[in-house]
């Protein structure tokens, strides 16, 4: 039976995909408004508050209402400490070149039978890990 990553963890999984994609603020940006648009805004608050605490993710004011960012650009950006502890969940050794951190990715979530169950999560992962 599959286990369902948490919410937190698959959101984290988007950023760390993009990042090894192309790792640019911008790009990151459409990343965030992708994932804001076609979440439940308040399960998406909750994951981005929990990420930004434990240091996983930066480029944002703790989102207290995804819909009030008084005038500031929310540009996330998962730090390395996000990378390091994707790495952990997926079993991706750090030594992995990044060229070849998405195909780790892709069989990582076949092998160790984790559930993306975000469906916008889901397409994403799959097309990026198929674009590499």
């Amino acid at each position: 039976m599959a286990k369902k990553l948490p919410v937190h963890e698959q959101v984290l999984l988007a950023y760390y995909v993009q990042y090894y994609l192309e790792n640019n603020p911008h790009v990151m940006y459409a990343l965030h408004e992708r994932i804001s648009e076609n979440m439940e805004p308040a399960v998406y608050e909750i994951a981005m508050n929990q990420l930004f605490d434990k240091g996983l993710v930066n480029g944002l004011e703790k989102i207290r209402r995804y819909d009030e960012t008084e005038g500031r650009l929310i540009m996330p950006m998962i730090t390395n400490k996000g990378i390091l502890y994707i790495n952990n969940v997926l079993g991706i050794h750090p030594y992995a070149s990044d060229g070849s951190k998405l195909e780790y990715v892709r069989n990582s979530l076949k092998t160790s039978n984790l559930l993306l169950s975000v469906p916008v999560i889901a397409d994403y992962v799959d097309e990026a890990a198929s674009i590499k």
